[in-house]
């Protein structure tokens, strides 16, 4: 299994890329540390495994995910991150990503992640797991409003200060695409305009506060 880690903390890319080498019938070919890098890496390196932080920089790991099931669909992502929030699991999920590892696990955990996915497996942390689990319930407290994917990114890059120009660089996408996805957001949520979205999205628990 060729896998590329990508986070841009270099410490923990390094400390997750030791322990994957160690594992057999596992081959790291990449250590990347932002979002545009992890779409070249799978072009030049054709891995057969993303593992991916959510936060990183120039496009975060949601974002990169979303492009790598639409370009490459049999690509499987592997998220080990510390943000574990309703939101993220929620987008992580619907990407159909492998698994799901909370940064606060030990490597023997990530390492029994990246067995499972080298067996064809899904792998989620347990307590990912179990939220997981009440998420698919609808015992999340926010509700999503039935926000798409893409409507998620495009409201989280909108409450980080990005403008609708911005946003359709960042995502790759035409700026009438975004602004008829913001159409469609401010209606779901009840506004009129890009900052009202901005505090009903935290009044309601969609994004977190940084």
């Amino acid at each position: 299994m060729r896998v590329v880690v990508a986070d841009d903390h270099t410490l923990v890319r390094q400390s997750v890329a030791k322990a994957a080498r160690a594992e057999p019938g596992i081959e790291v070919v990449g250590e990347v540390a932002d979002g545009p890098a992890v779409l070249q890496a799978v072009e030049s390196l054709a891995p057969d495994l993303v593992v991916m932080d959510i936060a990183m920089p120039g496009l975060d790991g949601l974002a990169v995910a979303q492009k790598l099931r639409d370009d490459h669909p049999d690509l499987d992502v592997l998220f080990l991150s510390m943000h574990d929030d309703d939101p993220s699991l929620q987008r992580a999920v619907a990407l159909s990503a492998k698994g799901f590892v909370s940064k606060s696990a030990s490597i023997d955990e990530l390492l029994e992640a990246l067995r499972a996915v080298h067996e064809g497996r899904s792998y989620l942390s347990s307590d990912v797991a179990t939220r997981v689990g009440e998420l698919a319930a609808g015992r999340s407290a926010s509700g999503d409003l039935g926000l798409t994917v893409r409507e998620r990114e495009i409201l989280e890059l909108l409450t980080a200060g990005r403008r609708p120009g911005d946003i359709a660089g960042e995502l790759f996408l035409s700026l009438k695409t975004v602004k008829n996805h913001l159409t469609s957001i401010y209606h779901k949520l009840d506004v009129q305009t890009g900052a009202q979205a901005v505090a009903e999205a935290y009044r309601r628990g969609l994004v977190r506060r940084t």
